[in-house]
């Protein structure tokens, strides 16, 4: 026999058998091992100890059984070591005559006999076909001398893994095994899997105790409503006490075009901050759009949809040009459909008063929980005079007073440039609207400058049939910007 034919067929000989003989002690192959495996490892398994490469590529051919690949490379190893001791090669031969003229030359009783009663795999088959005959488990498990058990997870090994499933005895890992058997939805999810593979209702009613009606019934529902159409009161229930109906906002200062050398990896990190929150709107200030840069605020929104699982739609109101180049403004990203979005201006101000630079705050109106909440991106003046910021917040009252009579809830967040003993901030209490941070901490709460705050000159502002139960800072890291972010929790 060529070494080539050789090989190839000890390799696909020995492939289904690898894991239960490396695991073996050495020399020695498992009782159950077919007469010509047991013939051929007892020459082969202490040069393949020696021979490292060839060891290595039948551990991966072990990990990976299904891998014309690894298959592949085992081949060529153990051809190399053939090539190499052409003594060893004889003896492999001289053992693979052997075996096969002792094979009875009676007629086999049944398949089994023909491949190979001792075999472990192919017993495993037979329970496999029993099963899904409708025989018992118990029976199946008293003729083959195992535990009840063992057809059933037989079953469920053969469903993720088809006949490799069967080969080693120790069953495929199921997905279920890495979660949480328990878990009603799972477990549910898992009876639909093992029926679409192929397995018998009655039998996935044996291994989950469950009649054969329930879980046509849950199929039912799981191809018509998919995963919803399988949950219970008791799910959503469970689901509420979780998640609660509550209204998250944040509010970050993007710093223009600060730190954007490095590319988008600045607004994916602040993305993540802002992630764990779930936010139902994120309000940004200096946001950039144009000259060369896509919006900011959109890219964050987008970050912000890829770690969440929501789509956030992000809105942009200009402002202004930073360094006389760059188009500013005021940004809103909402996780719900915006109902009516307006820009409200915050330039043109009674009695002659001017910002430094023009100004528009963002408002977008959306439903949530069967309410409606206006939203206001805000970025007011910067300059010295507090008289400007006064009438800016007047004008804000104003235009939301004026339009936005069917909010049950407003909330204004972002950079008032102000402290909290300001005019503009008093100004705001005395028209209802309440200081979230506040309303939860007596002290703190400094926003500015990022790193070692001094200053707080950021808010989330409520008013409304709304109680703030939770506020907080968030994404304190001057590479970020030059502001400290801040969340409310509102219900």
């Amino acid at each position: 026999m060529e070494v080539e034919g050789l090989s190839r067929g000890l390799a696909n000989l020995l492939a289904p058998f690898l894991a239960p003989l490396l695991r073996s002690a050495r020399g020695a192959a498992p009782q159950e091992a077919p007469a010509l495996v047991r013939a051929v490892w007892s020459k082969l398994s202490a040069p393949l100890e020696k021979d490292e490469r060839l060891k290595e590529s039948a551990v991966d051919l072990v990990a990976a059984p299904e891998d014309p690949d690894a298959l592949a490379c085992f081949r060529v190893e153990l051809k190399k070591l053939l090539v190499r001791n052409r003594g060893l090669a004889n003896a492999l031969e001289e053992a693979v005559r052997r075996a096969k003229a002792a094979l009875p030359e009676s007629g086999p009783q049944g398949w089994r006999d023909l491949l190979g009663r001792e075999e472990g795999a192919l017993a495993r088959l037979e329970m496999l076909y029993l099963l899904r005959s409708g025989k018992e488990p118990r029976d199946i498990a008293v003729q083959f001398g195992v535990d009840p058990d063992y057809p059933l997870r037989v079953n469920e090994w053969f469903s993720l893994a088809g006949v490799a499933g069967l080969l080693s005895g120790e069953g495929v890992k199921s997905w279920l095994d890495r979660l949480d058997r328990g878990d009603p939805i799972l477990r549910r999810i898992e009876m639909i899997r093992l029926l679409r593979s192929g397995t018998p209702a009655r039998v996935v009613g044996r291994a989950y105790d469950a009649l054969e009606d329930y879980i046509e019934r849950i199929h039912e529902r799981f191809s018509r409503d998919g995963v919803m159409g399988i949950l219970t009161e008791e799910d959503f229930d469970r689901f509420r006490s979780l998640h609660p109906a509550t209204v998250r906002v944040c509010s970050f200062n993007l710093h223009g075009t600060h730190g954007d050398e490095d590319g988008q990896q600045r607004f994916r990190r602040i993305a993540r901050g802002l992630a764990p929150l779930d936010p139902h709107a994120a309000c940004f200030q200096e946001v950039v759009s144009g000259a060369g840069i896509e919006d900011t605020g959109e890219q964050i929104a987008r970050w912000i949809s890829a770690m969440t699982g929501y789509h956030y739609r992000s809105q942009f109101a200009y402002c202004h040009l930073f360094m006389e180049k760059y188009p500013e403004g005021v940004g809103l990203a909402l996780r719900s459909a915006p109902g009516r979005t307006r820009t409200i201006d915050l330039t043109r101000l009674p009695g002659g008063l001017a910002p430094a630079m023009p100004r528009n705050a963002l408002a977008a109106e959306a439903d949530i929980f069967g309410r409606r909440f206006l939203f206001v991106s805000v970025h007011l003046d910067h300059s010295a005079d507090p008289q400007v910021r006064l009438a800016q917040a007047q004008k804000l009252v104003s235009e939301i007073d004026a339009e936005g009579a069917g909010a049950s809830c407003s909330i204004l967040a972002g950079d008032f440039n102000d402290e909290e003993n300001s005019p503009a901030i008093d100004y705001l209490r005395s028209a209802g609207y309440r200081d979230a941070y506040r309303a939860c901490h007596r002290g703190a709460g400094t926003t500015y400058p990022a790193g070692n705050p001094e200053a707080r000159i950021d808010y989330i502002l409520v008013r409304g049939h709304a109680a703030i139960v939770a506020s907080g800072l968030l994404a304190n890291d001057p590479e970020l910007s030059d502001h400290v972010g801040l969340f409310a929790e509102i219900r």
